[in-house]
């Protein structure tokens, strides 16, 4: 089954090349840099064992000093390895560009107007007197 990466808008599967692909950290602090780093909201409730069980990163998304090249058979991030490389824009040029389903950051605004039109339905809501 092919890795896919986890970063917004990249679309790179470990079937396309020979590019490397790295489980998220089990180690809590790093992996919430990671997942910080990505700004996927989605993955803020994973916890680390289930980020480095099911998601990847490719190589793409780390500086090349943060990966070791010493075998020719593996590629290896360092112990301290943090992704800094997204491209967190391209969506705004071509929205249907992407597959995933993508996640709109509410203004401040629109998340109390939200609130209030959900206090006001369950406010409305008819009681069921059975």
């Amino acid at each position: 089954m092919p890795n896919f990466c986890a970063a917004p808008n990249c679309t790179r599967k470990s079937t396309q090349s020979d590019l490397a692909f790295f489980r998220f950290p089990r180690d809590p602090a790093r992996c919430q840099k990671w997942v910080e780093n990505c700004r996927r909201a989605d993955l803020e409730d994973k916890t680390p064992d289930q980020l480095n069980k099911h998601y990847r990163l490719c190589a793409k998304h780390f500086e090349t000093s943060m990966i070791c090249r010493t075998s020719p058979y593996r590629t290896v991030l360092r112990d301290n390895a943090i992704p800094t490389i997204f491209d967190l824009t391209s969506h705004l040029n071509n929205p249907h560009s992407r597959h995933r389903k993508r996640i709109k950051e509410l203004s401040e605004d629109e998340i109390r107007t939200l609130k209030q039109k959900k206090s006001e339905e369950t406010q409305t809501w008819p009681k069921n007197e059975g």
